[in-house]
Order: C-alpha cells, then structure tokens, then sequence
C-alpha cells in the first residue's frame, strides 16, 4: 500500500498508529540516509520505548574505519532485541539491507548462558568465549573482553552495560556479579546471565578451514593472472603480487573473515530474514528517494571493487559481498510492505495494490515569535 501526501513530521504518526490496528507487532522502517533514519527514530520514542536504531555498515570503506566496536555494538544489541522481545520498532537505512549475514537462529544458538550453582569448566569457557569474539585480557575494562584469575570469570558483553563477575567454589558457580569497570567492585548479585557473541562473523573450525582452502586457491589464481609465473614481470606486477599477498596473510594472522565471508560461511542471509513475515509492517520512506539511493550506492560498489581486484586489494571471491537492488526488493514484495511519500508519484520497481492520497497541511514555525505561537 501507497500512502501519499503525508509529510516528515507526520509520518511516523502514521507508522506508528497504521501498525497498531493492523497488528503489527513489528516495524521495520527503512529510510534513504542516516540523518533522516535518526529523526525518525527520535519521534518514534514518543509513541513507544521499544525502539532501536540499526546503524548500516559503509560497505565501501567499513574495513578501514576506525570505529573500534561501537557499531558492532550496535547491530548486535539490536539482534538481541529481535531474539527477546515480542514487539518493537527498527529503524535502518537501505545500506542496513544490502550486507550478508549470518542467520539470526544461528546467532541465538551461539549465545552461552550460565546460573547460580552451575558446574562450569573454565577451559571450556575460555575456548568458546574466544571464538565468539571475547578478547582476553588481564583486567576487563572495555566491552568485548574477559579475564580469569583463579577462580574468578570476568566477562563485558557488548549487550550490557557493566561486566559480569563470576566465582566459583571449586568448579560450580558459586555467585555472579555485576561490578564497575572502574573501581572493580561488585554492584549488584544476579542469578543468572546470558553473553551473546562480541563478533558478527562467527564460523566453526570446518567452514573455517575449508574458507582457507578457497582463499589459498583464489590466491594462486590471482597470482597467475598478474603475472606471477612469468620470468619477467613489470614493477607494478610484482608490486600487486607482494599486495596480495599481505592482505591474505593479514587476514589468515588475525583470524578476521568478514571481508570475506561468503568464501566461508555456508549459510547466508539478509537483515530483511531476521523479521517474522507475518508480524512485521515493513514500511518504506521516499520510495523513488530509496531507488535512486541503491543506484548509486551498487553504482559506486561495483567500480570500487572492480579497481580493488585490478590493484591486488582483494580475490574475486570478495567482491561480490551485498545483497542487490532484484534481491531485496523480491524480499519485499513477499511482505506487508507500505510506503509513505510526501508527493504523489508512482513509485519505480513496485507493484503498489492500494492506494490512498491525504491532505495535510503543516504549521508554521514560530521562531521565537509569540504573535505565531
């Protein structure tokens, strides 16, 4: 459904109420940029507190942005919303769609959980927090970390906002704590928690060790298309060689797949698949505004890795790393799918069922003026 002639400020009212009566439980609002996606996030926290901003990777210099593990916070505290709560409200831009993940089932599974009086095997802990993406430490003091000290489990989940103490009586858990970072003292005793992964590329050792084999194959026939097994070779050739190299070297040495993980992961999945179909309002804002922003975004996607892979940056298996503009949209098409516009036009690339046209009128800001006021 098309809904036309609804501005800014009175779209959310729209969402919000639309939704409601149609029994949505939940809404997923796509918009065109980030400073529209957080004005309507600010306006929807005045209809509902179960409202999370989805902040979308840079899918063209993500790899290089020194963003520590804000954004990863981020997504995943919203993951964990979706895996709890029975209702509530996303808000993301396009580019939240077009990246491949994991599939939220699989993100759930991994999620360890421990209770007062448990038996725990630290060794056991140590390995599994390791591979969800834990950094070990000395002394926790920044999310995504945890430390062990005799008999104590320290553990600062990205989802949480202050670390978790474990100790035990021999190997049962004899208390769990929450303590502040700072001053290392416990705040408040628990009987249960719950960590969820502190990475978003999570694979087991065998997709991990069959994405090494497909890495070194790709490796060698990039090598063999620039050159490599010729006796004389140009400067630059030899330059891209030594380029590849390191960046397949780099990746193997830090364990960090992302940039390459359809070359790992067995199963695939957009944002899209993580909203129950049935109970989910998928609402679209500008929808010729959202076309013309995929264009450009598959646009300047495309000529970038297509001169990334000619300079030695990355294989081929690491170019094509998003979802496209027939993918998502026969995502959409499958859903309860409304969109708003402020003009009346019909929308590119949808095939729209209803449509409905409103009159509205806006008021005046005062600027301080009382006369308007």
């Amino acid at each position: 459904m098309q809904v036309s002639g609804c501005l800014d400020s009175q779209k959310v009212h729209l969402m919000h109420w639309l939704g409601k009566d149609g029994g949505f439980p939940w809404k997923l609002v796509v918009t065109y940029d980030d400073q529209r996606a957080r004005e309507i996030y600010d306006d929807f926290r005045s209809f509902t507190e179960n409202v999370w901003l989805y902040p979308a990777k840079d899918l063209l210099f993500y790899s290089a942005d020194i963003h520590g593990n804000l954004m990863t916070r981020q997504r995943i505290a919203v993951w964990r919303h979706l895996m709890e709560e029975k209702e509530g409200v996303v808000v993301t831009t396009l580019d939240g769609l077009m990246d491949h993940l994991l599939p939220l089932v699989f993100l759930k599974q991994q999620a360890v959980t421990v209770e007062n009086g448990q038996i725990m095997d630290l060794d056991e802990w140590k390995e599994r927090l390791t591979a969800l993406g834990y950094e070990r430490t000395a002394q926790v003091d920044g999310m995504g970390q945890f430390s062990v000290r005799g008999g104590i489990l320290d553990i600062y989940p990205l989802t949480e906002e202050l670390p978790v103490r474990i100790e035990l009586w021999g190997d049962e858990v004899d208390s769990i704590r929450l303590f502040d970072v700072e001053s290392q003292r416990s705040i408040e005793k628990i009987e249960r928690f719950e960590a969820f992964p502190a990475t978003e590329c999570l694979l087991s050792e065998e997709e991990i060790a069959r994405g090494r084999e497909k890495l070194q194959e790709e490796l060698a026939g990039q090598l063999t298309a620039f050159g490599n097994d010729k006796k004389k070779k140009t400067a630059e050739d030899i330059e891209k060689c030594n380029r590849i190299r390191r960046n397949v070297a780099d990746m193997e040495r830090i364990g960090d797949y992302s940039k390459a993980l359809r070359m790992f992961a067995e199963e695939l999945t957009g944002f899209l698949s993580y909203f129950p179909k049935e109970d989910t309002l998928f609402v679209l804002d500008e929808p010729n505004r959202l076309n013309e922003r995929m264009e450009l975004i598959l646009y300047e996607y495309t000529e970038s890795m297509k001169n990334r892979l000619e300079g030695g940056y990355i294989l081929p298996g690491q170019t094509d790393m998003i979802h496209g503009i027939e993918s998502i949209y026969a995502g959409l098409e499958k859903k309860r799918t409304l969109l708003l516009s402020a003009l009346d036009y019909k929308p590119e690339k949808f095939a729209v069922a209803e449509y409905v046209r409103i009159d509205t009128r806006s008021i005046s800001p005062y600027h301080n003026s009382f006369e308007y006021l």
